[in-house]
């Protein structure tokens, strides 16, 4: 590799790579946001029906619907309908106008959670077959409710959830940027026990998957606006061992995906030494964890206070 990211042809190459960097296999735009199916067919009930469904997707708030700013988006949601149309089961399905709602939202005071959300591997455990599917098509419909892009695996073994980070390890594997482990409690089976592992949330519940999927949507969301609200911290990151063109991309990929960063250049290219300039909201420990994983292992902190990786290639 070239020692110095210096010339034009070099940083053209890699222009196109920094830009698929900014979102990584760990985070997932949900599709649908602006559109919903309700079982209204008069045309004014059925556009406040699905502004009600919408706006908790878009804002990440369950009670989106009937917070009292608002209110107006409800009782004037035909404003924003782009397609409203009647379905062969009699249903209507409604599409809005996705930048004019969002502006709306923002202009009432309302928070949007941004349309790329960490994906959430959802571990249930080993059960009958039809009741795996009934959980699945469970866990599905409360997830599509929330607008938490989910993907499900049924059958987790003890080496898989040995704890937290093999955990979290085990869901960026799978390329998701969290996870949500069902258990069944030994003393009594037919319940659940839910546990859900992020860079920057955590948490525990009892109960159906639809408790389960409205508490990690509620802590991911929280954990979003919190790290949003942060003031943005410009570092460097220093990473060895990016031996060839794939594992730059690796790192780029990786990268670019953590929470809270928004702005990844490269500074220098030395041998199998990569160094980055992030900028990135929150602080330089909690970017730090964040940033730890298999494939970059933490080596602690440079002279210069710059974070230090060592990159493992083939985890």
């Amino acid at each position: 590799m070239h020692r110095r990211c210096e010339s034009f042809s070099i940083r053209a190459l890699l222009l196109p790579i920094l830009a698929g960097a900014a979102l990584s296999a760990q985070a997932a735009t949900v599709p649908g946001l602006y559109a919903a199916v309700v079982p209204d067919s008069d045309p004014q009930q059925a556009a406040q029906s699905a502004m009600a469904a919408v706006l908790v997707r878009l804002t990440g708030s369950r009670d989106a619907a009937s917070d009292p700013a608002l209110a107006g988006l409800l009782s004037d949601a035909r404003r924003y309908v782009q397609v409203e149309r009647s379905t062969t089961a009699g249903s209507t399905q409604v599409l809005f106008d996705g930048t004019a709602l969002r502006a709306a939202i923002s202009a009432a005071g309302g928070s949007l959670w941004g349309p790329d959300r960490p994906l959430v591997w959802v571990v249930l455990p080993q059960q009958d077959p039809a009741e795996v599917e009934t959980l699945r098509a469970r866990l599905q419909s409360a997830a599509q409710a929330r607008g938490l892009p989910i993907t499900i695996t049924a059958g987790a073994t003890a080496d898989d959830t040995a704890g937290p980070e093999a955990l979290l390890a085990a869901a960026r594997r799978a390329g998701a940027g969290a996870a949500l482990l069902a258990q069944a409690p030994s003393d009594d089976p037919g319940a659940l026990q839910w546990t859900l592992v992020a860079a920057t949330a955590d948490g525990r519940w009892s109960g159906g998957p639809e408790s389960a999927v409205d508490g990690a949507t509620d802590a991911l969301v929280h954990a979003a606006r919190v790290l949003d609200s942060a003031p943005v911290a410009e570092l460097d990151c220093h990473i060895t061992g990016v031996a060839d063109l794939p594992s730059f991309a690796n790192v780029l990929s990786a990268v670019g995906g953590v929470p809270g960063v928004t702005a990844v250049a490269v500074r220098e290219i030395d041998a199998d030494n990569l160094t980055l300039r992030l900028l990135a909201h929150g602080s330089q420990g909690e970017l730090a964890r964040a940033l730890a994983s298999e494939r970059l292992r933490a080596a602690g902190t440079g002279s210069a206070g710059e974070l230090e990786y060592r990159y493992q290639a083939g985890q």
